[in-house]
């Protein structure tokens, strides 16, 4: 499996586009840079929610209020990760594919943006429920819980993918 990621790593590497990227030297930088911007706005976001349903963050807002609000960002925001995610990974795709913390990342992507689906469609079908403290569901903190989990590792292994990928090369 790893030498066949390596493969796919070193074709993508070789296309035009990804040469494109590899030459001007600023599009790695400055898609870092709104790639954090990204994972702040969606980190932000999520943990604001959590906090509410955790009762941690008391607020003039109820659950409803804020997963109305914040929900949104948080899909724009993911959005932005995807596009500067995909030229990240075109420009370096070694770096990418060759680590566990990557492939660790995108599962962990994929768990909390569905646990956020679900929670956000839950929200909007019986806000009553999940607004009163002492009616919500017990699922409400596992959420919160997981959620908070899932993005701290998704940020710890997003970081660690540059310290760790000249391991696996």
């Amino acid at each position: 499996m790893h030498d066949m990621l390596r493969q796919w790593a070193g074709w993508i590497s070789n296309t035009e586009l990804s040469k494109l990227f590899q030459d001007v030297t600023w599009v790695v930088p400055i898609s870092q840079s709104i790639h954090i911007i990204g994972v702040c706005v969606v980190f932000g976001c999520a943990l604001m929610i959590s906090l509410r349903l955790l009762g941690l963050r008391p607020s003039g807002r109820s659950v409803s209020q804020l997963v109305t609000t914040l929900v949104p960002w948080m899909y724009r925001a993911l959005v932005v990760l995807l596009i500067t995610g995909v030229v990240q990974t075109i420009t370096e795709p070694m770096r990418q594919f060759v680590t566990p913390e990557f492939w660790w990342k995108m599962f962990m992507i994929l768990c909390v943006v569905t646990l956020t689906v679900w929670s956000a469609r839950t929200v909007r079908t019986n806000a009553a429920r999940w607004d009163a403290e002492g009616l919500r569901p017990a699922s409400a903190r596992v959420f919160a819980l997981v959620s908070i989990a899932l993005w701290v590792g998704i940020i710890y292994c997003g970081r660690f993918i540059g310290y760790t990928w000249s391991l696996y090369v």
